[in-house]
């Protein structure tokens, strides 16, 4: 059979393109396709991706880009006759990287104004999101497929250690980036501690930009007066899960999101979400989250509304379960199939 090969420009342990990466290739493996997947830049701890320079595609194999950064060698593929299929995860806004990452900056940059190439290139274009499907047709895009992420409840059954204490836990799940407005977090959390519960925890899971952001942002949460922050840094999936079996609720205040799956990791595990309506997150979590304007009172309240009000928990607890229906497994494998079928044929 046709072997699929999939490349992305970074590949990490932890972070959500690489899982789908992985994810994918299981559901192309159990299709009989061969293939392997290929990264530009591997973070430590990463496995499973082969180096790009490696990937020596035979004629008639498809080659599945996964858009969420440029790199040059992603865009030498561009230049490769083989059948392509585009995969487009967002690529965050530069503005919010210019002062913490020049660098990375340029990257997304780059590769912002490169998304119509890689658009043009491809016989079938896919996103994960409406919110991304509309930024490849601002891009040209003529037609693009919407495929949401697989989403595997069975990686989230182990379980780690409980995070430590006793009052209830605020959970925000994602990269310490500057489009996750932490900053507005430590305010939000600050105030639901002065207001509310004096002995709530909040923990911050998720790598960080780079050591200075994260200094950075350890300032911000002591400068807020709030207290029991811990910013974890990346934690394996075990104690990620532990955490979310503890979550009293999920807290999301990012600006931008290309689809936030950490939404559909509290609607698993029953765990109420506070959001930003923002980027993707309105069209993922639909009525099962509370939205928030991002004032730290307004956002204070609801944190606590959530928390203490067990008639509306309930209610956003079988929000989530039917929200959760619309990304089954199965029903996205499906998808998927179909839109690999399309690009081969």
């Amino acid at each position: 059979m046709t072997a699929v090969h999939q490349a992305v420009a970074g590949a990490g342990p932890y972070d959500a393109v690489s899982e789908q990466a992985r994810a994918w290739r299981q559901l192309l493996s159990q299709a009989g396709h061969g293939g392997a997947d290929y990264t530009g830049q591997a973070a430590p701890g990463t496995h499973g991706f082969e180096p790009l320079a490696h990937l020596e595609p035979a004629p008639g194999d498809l080659i599945v880009i996964r858009y969420s950064a440029w790199s040059s060698s992603l865009g030498r593929l561009l230049e490769r006759p083989q059948r392509k299929l585009l995969v487009y995860h967002n690529i965050t806004p530069p503005g919010y990287l210019w002062n913490h990452s020049p660098p990375l900056a340029i990257q997304c940059a780059v590769g912002r104004i490169q998304l119509p190439a890689f658009a043009r290139s491809a016989r079938v274009v896919i996103a994960d999101s409406e919110f991304n499907a509309g930024e490849l047709y601002a891009a040209g895009a003529e037609s693009v497929r919407v495929v949401p992420i697989l989403f595997e409840p069975g990686r989230l059954a182990p379980r780690g250690h409980a995070p430590e204490g006793d009052g209830p836990l605020v959970l925000v799940v994602g990269r310490l980036v500057p489009n996750k407005r932490h900053d507005r977090v430590f305010r939000a959390f600050a105030a639901y501690q002065r207001e509310c519960e004096p002995e709530a925890r909040l923990l911050c899971v998720g790598t960080s930009l780079n050591h200075r952001y994260a200094a950075l942002m350890q300032t911000l949460a002591d400068a807020s007066g709030a207290r029991n922050v811990r910013l974890a840094g990346g934690l394996a999936q075990d104690e990620v899960n532990a955490a979310y079996a503890e979550a009293d609720v999920l807290l999301t205040l990012s600006e931008h999101e290309g689809f936030c799956v950490p939404l559909l990791e509290a609607f698993h595990f029953g765990v109420p979400v506070v959001a930003a309506p923002a980027g993707a997150v309105p069209g993922v979590a639909g009525h099962a989250a509370l939205y928030t304007d991002g004032d730290p009172a307004v956002t204070a309240e609801l944190i606590d509304m959530a928390v203490r009000d067990a008639q509306l928990r309930e209610e956003l607890e079988q929000r989530g379960r039917e929200r959760l229906e619309h990304f089954a497994y199965e029903r996205t494998a499906q998808t998927v199939r179909e839109v690999v079928r399309e690009a081969l044929a």
